[in-house]
């Protein structure tokens, strides 16, 4: 039996009656790694999980290459096979989220996480907090979040945070970080789709599962779990970072249509765990060469951004390129609605839409030259209050979103 306790609502911002959930193991999967970050990550998985939650035990897995992604325990010689799984390569929930699902309801497991296998921080309760929303209080998602340096996750920053929380008016600061634990319930409804089998490239991601939950009548908390512990994933350019992340997001916003338009607002999510940027890490940036990639794409993709962009976009763009060196910049007003222009272009097939999002990238880095400038003297909380201040855009120009979305040919709306 997995003995649980009542969470303080004044203290996590959740609520729950007494309870606990008396049957089956929690599955804990892990993303592919060497074994021996895998091996360790699996000891302290199940020593953390004994001592936080008596009577729970844990069931560890990883997944295997194969025909389709499969999940062998831990201790198994084939575990070792791991890190040669492709989908797996780029971190990020896809390819292991439907032997996950699976797995969860063959068990009937209370619950079930999807974890990287880096050491997470120790200072912390972090595997109690990620279970705890859903073992104690009922919640059926927990986006596990971290404490980051303030230009870690740039792309989470600039667009996934921002775009999402305008979207579906829920405050979710990193809905793309690639682990994730859900409810044994939440399991058997994501089954349900017949896109797992119609479109299996397309279900799965970190995106689906994020628009699953929010679109529907789920209940979602976020547990910060301390500091980012790092990515094993290989360091790619912005240009294959943005098609792989943004894409799915555009791809869920035309899927979620319906829903999105009728949304106003934001409101936070509750969370358990401490909040927060950390503001104490060294802050080398060339500015320079952000400028010149905004300037350089001016140039080299005016075309392409005059399928996508409005006139006045166009313009504005122009003159800001034409600024002084190191003042160049894309305000976030601007920003927000270059967002949803290329979103819709997306949906719309203006052009192939992986050189469309590759041709995004000198924008983002013309945003980002901006925010560089004005959090590089600031605090972890002055960085989060800029933050802030950028998600403010995205949502008061979502009427101009839902007007490009309805009207995609009308470029004065």
């Amino acid at each position: 039996m997995c003995n649980g306790f009542v969470m303080s609502a004044t203290s996590t911002g959740l609520s729950a009656s007494p309870a606990a959930l008396a049957h089956g193991e929690i599955l804990i999967a892990l993303e592919a790694g060497d074994r021996a970050s895998v091996t360790a990550s699996a000891a302290s998985i199940r020593s953390h999980l004994a001592a936080r939650f008596p009577g729970c035990t844990a069931k560890v897995v990883v997944a295997t290459a194969g025909s389709e992604t499969e999940l062998v325990d831990v201790d198994s010689p084939d575990a070792a096979n791991t890190a040669t799984v492709p989908a797996l390569a780029a971190g990020g929930i896809a390819g292991r989220l439907s032997a996950v699902v699976r797995e969860t309801v063959r068990l009937g497991a209370p619950a079930a996480a999807l974890l990287s296998p880096g050491a997470h921080d120790e200072s912390v309760d972090w595997l109690g907090l990620l279970l705890q929303p859903i073992l104690e209080a009922g919640f059926d998602y927990v986006f596990p979040t971290y404490r980051r340096e303030r230009l870690d996750g740039m792309l989470n920053t600039a667009i996934v945070y921002p775009l999402t929380r305008a979207l579906f008016g829920r405050r979710l600061r990193q809905p793309a970080g690639g682990e994730a634990a859900l409810s044994l319930a939440l399991a058997r409804a994501l089954l349900a789709p017949r896109a797992w089998r119609q479109d299996p490239a397309y279900v799965g991601s970190d995106a689906w599962l994020v628009a699953s939950v929010l679109a529907g009548p789920f209940r979602a908390a976020q547990a910060w779990l301390g500091r980012w512990p790092g990515s094993a994933a290989r360091a790619e350019d912005a240009s294959h970072a943005l098609a792989r992340i943004v894409g799915p997001v555009f791809q869920e916003m035309e899927q979620h249509a319906d829903r999105w338009q009728r949304v106003e607002g934001s409101e936070p999510v509750p969370s358990v765990g401490q909040a927060g940027v950390i503001a104490g890490g060294p802050f080398t940036v060339d500015i320079g060469a952000l400028e010149d990639a905004f300037r350089l794409g001016l140039r080299e993709l005016g075309e392409i951004w005059g399928l996508v962009l409005p006139p006045g976009t166009l313009l504005t763009l122009r003159r800001a390129a034409a600024a002084p060196a190191e003042k160049a910049r894309v305000s976030d007003a601007l920003w927000a609605r270059i967002v949803y222009d290329f979103a819709v272009a997306h949906s719309t097939r203006v052009i192939e839409r992986q050189q469309l999002l590759r041709s995004m990238t000198p924008l983002y880095l013309g945003w980002v030259r901006g925010f560089v400038e004005d959090v590089r003297d600031l605090d972890g909380e002055g960085t989060e209050s800029r933050v802030e201040a950028l998600c403010g855009w995205f949502e008061r120009e979502k009427p101009y979103a839902i007007a490009r979305w309805r009207w995609p040919d009308s470029f004065n709306p």
